[in-house]
Formats: C-alpha cells, sequence, structure tokens
C-alpha cells in the first residue's frame, strides 16, 4: 500500500468533491519500461534499481513516479541479512577500525573488513552496501514475478491511489445489491463496525465505522477503510461513498467510486455459489417459476448479536418475500453454531433446508424445515413457499 505522501487527488472545491489518481493508456509503455527495469537488475541492490527505473519512467508525471516505484517493490522480493548478526560484525570492523584510527592504508582497511566478512569486494561501493546490507536502500532484488505485466500495474496503482485517499475517511457509505456475504466478510476482517439498513427490496446501506473511531479518527483507522477497498472493487453492483477530510478543521470531501468504475485487486472474487448443491438447485429452478423470482445472497438478517446472509431470497410477483437457508453436510461443531444462528434469526419468512438425518433437530427452529437427501427438490419447495403467501380475498 501506498503512503500518505504518495497519494496524488484530484479536489473540486465547488462541489465539493474529490478524486484519486487513475493512470491514462498512454502512461503504459512507460510502466512497461519500469518493468523490464526490476526484471534486468534481479542481483542488484533496491537503491540501483529504483534509480534505474525513476530514468525508466521519464516523461511520466513526476508525482506519479514514486507511487509506480512503491507498487514494483511490493510484488518483488527481496534478500537481506536477518537478525542481530549484521549489525554485530558491522560493529566489530568499527571497533577494530578505531583502535586503529586513522586509517587511511588501503591494505589495512581490507584486513579489518576480513576479519568480520569475507569475500571482500574489491570496489568501494560494492563494501558500503556489504557493510550495510540490512539496511533497505541495499536490500539485494532476488526475484521479480515473470508474468507481471503493465496492465496489472496500471490497476495496482489505479486501486492504491484510492486506498490511500481513505486513510482521511471519516465516514464510508456503500450501497450493495449483491454479494453481501462477501462483503460482510471483508468488513469484518478489516475491523470495520458497520450499521445496515435497507434501502430498498433488492438493497441495502452499509455504514462503515472503524474501532478506533469512536474516541477519535487515526491513521490506522484509515488503513482499515482501504484494505476493505480491496474487497470490496471484487464484488458486484455497489457504490461506495466517503467522507475525506484532508487536515483538521477542513470541510469534509465527498470520494464516489462503484462496480462500474472498473477496479481491480488480488483479493479473491466472490464465488457465485458455496457449494455444488446451491449450484445444481439454482440451476433447476432458474430465475422464475410460479410468480417467484430468485436471488443469490439478496438479504441481510440480524441474528441476535451477529448477521446471517442466506443462501437464497424467492420474491413473488406479489410482494411476498421468503429467504431460504440451506445447511449441507458439515462438522458437529460447525451445525451445532449454525442452528444456534438461525434459531435467534429475525425472519418471519423462513425455510431451513437440512438433510434428513437434521430434520428432528432443525425443527426447533423458528422457521419452516425443507428436509432432502441428496438435493432440494421443487416439489417440496414450492407448496413451503406458497405457505407464505397472504389468503386470496
Amino acid at each position: 500500500m501506498l503512503t500518505k505522501e504518495q497519494r496524488v487527488y484530484q479536489w473540486e472545491s465547488r462541489s465539493s468533491s474529490i478524486s484519486s489518481d487513475r493512470l491514462e493508456d498512454d502512461c503504459l509503455p512507460r510502466l512497461s519500461r519500469a518493468i523490464a527495469t526490476y526484471r534486468a537488475k534481479i542481483g542488484e541492490h533496491l537503491g540501483r534499481v529504483r534509480d534505474a527505473t525513476r530514468s525508466a519512467l521519464k516523461g511520466l508525471r513526476p508525482d506519479r513516479i514514486e507511487p509506480v516505484i512503491k507498487l514494483l517493490d511490493e510484488v518483488s522480493t527481496y534478500d537481506w541479512p536477518r537478525g542481530r548478526r549484521q549489525a554485530e560484525r558491522r560493529v566489530k570492523v568499527f571497533e577494530a577500525a578505531g583502535r586503529q584510527h586513522p586509517v587511511v592504508d588501503r591494505d589495512t582497511a581490507r584486513s579489518l573488513l576480513g576479519a568480520a566478512f569475507d569475500p571482500i569486494p574489491q570496489r568501494h561501493d560494492e563494501i558500503v552496501a556489504l557493510l550495510y546490507a540490512d539496511y533497505p536502500e541495499f536490500h539485494r532484488l532476488l526475484a521479480f514475478p515473470a508474468n507481471y505485466s503493465a496492465a496489472q500495474l496500471r490497476a495496482d496503482y489505479d486501486l492504491a491511489q484510492a486506498q490511500a485517499l481513505l486513510y482521511s475517511a471519516t465516514r464510508v457509505a456503500v450501497d450493495a445489491r449483491a454479494d453481501f456475504k462477501h462483503i460482510l466478510q471483508y468488513a469484518r476482517l478489516s475491523r470495520l463496525l458497520h450499521g445496515i439498513e435497507r434501502v430498498d427490496r433488492e438493497g441495502y446501506r452499509l455504514i462503515f465505522d472503524g474501532p478506533n473511531s469512536v474516541l477519535r479518527h487515526t491513521h490506522a483507522y484509515g488503513v482499515d477503510f482501504a484494505k476493505f477497498l480491496a474487497a470490496l472493487v471484487q464484488a458486484r453492483d455497489w457504490q461506495m461513498t466517503a467522507e475525506i477530510v484532508l487536515r483538521k478543521g477542513w470541510r469534509p470531501l465527498t470520494f464516489s467510486l462503484s462496480a462500474s468504475d472498473g477496479f481491480r485487486s488480488r483479493v479473491p472474487a466472490p464465488a457465485l455459489f458455496d457449494s455444488d448443491l446451491e449450484e445444481i438447485f439454482a440451476r433447476k429452478f432458474g430465475e422464475e417459476r410460479h410468480g417467484w423470482r430468485l436471488r443469490r445472497e439478496a438479504a441481510i438478517l440480524e441474528a441476535g448479536r451477529t448477521l446471517v446472509v442466506p443462501d437464497f431470497v424467492f420474491t413473488h410477483e406479489d410482494g411476498t418475500e421468503v429467504v431460504l437457508e440451506i445447511v449441507g453436510y458439515w462438522t458437529p461443531e460447525y451445525l451445532k453454531e449454525k442452528f444456534a444462528k438461525l434459531a435467534t434469526v429475525n425472519a418471519p419468512n423462513l425455510i431451513v433446508a437440512v438433510r434428513k438425518a437434521l430434520a428432528v433437530q432443525a425443527g426447533a427452529l423458528p422457521a419452516t424445515v425443507l428436509p432432502f437427501s441428496t438435493g432440494l427438490l421443487l416439489r417440496d419447495l414450492i407448496p413451503r413457499l406458497e405457505a407464505f403467501r397472504p389468503p386470496r380475498p
């Protein structure tokens, strides 16, 4: 991730809006030269690699050069002496030289170095690098990914700049219409607290806050938002609005992003289905049947102090909504936790599909039970769905 000093943005005072920097198509040739430089410099020190890359990026807007280099460093593999040994050997050389101060003879200097290091380089700059090999400037480039492209670097840059702008976020709201389980999972992993409100029949608004914000805004709190964004961009059908305060006392600026902006990250995209059982059932039911429309993970339910995203939501053309949670075959510990959570779900129209061996246990839940053997049968499901519809006048 970029540092606060490496972020590049544009803001409009009249509209109180702000946007993060994105690279244009004509930047790609320079990015390709920068990548080629890293590959050609394997075995060199980090300082030399960076200097050569700055030359390769000549012509790129100056404020973009260091962020690009930082991202290239992040995908590279560097090697350096670990632990205290390197510092101890350096001190040993300095103590020995101090006893013979001043050391002006080349052979004496090499002898002192030889007592701690072997072999001794010939060039002066290499001797300095040997002494300070544990300093970042002298870390040695060990490897660079063979398949990393200019297009990937551009995508990493665009996302990293958006993430860096969120370091100064005080509030983030996400309107989502899909992939709720994915979004909530990474919100928890990013240590973000959130409030949830339903926007309409198909969407929710998630108001994100960080644990540090309870007392005050901190950089760590903004980093939590940045980590979350890397996961959010892999979801579908979302819009994000963040309040950005660049300096204390300044008025907030609005930073807006959406799924249509085309950001990408290395966080795995959410799988369309969690299991073959769900996929087979969805394919069998289709998008619509008997007036019922099927949507995947399209609701968020309260379950005590936690949240549940059911596997499927059925919406009838008369407005009736029913949620379906499928409990497959898992460990006893998982089943115990799952049933405990479902027992506290606040959803009047809930169907829980379980294997027949678990039907009696599931009968205690505040839900309609749908037993199955190997797969869910539509002839068993449809009557249970219809039972939730209001009686016809």
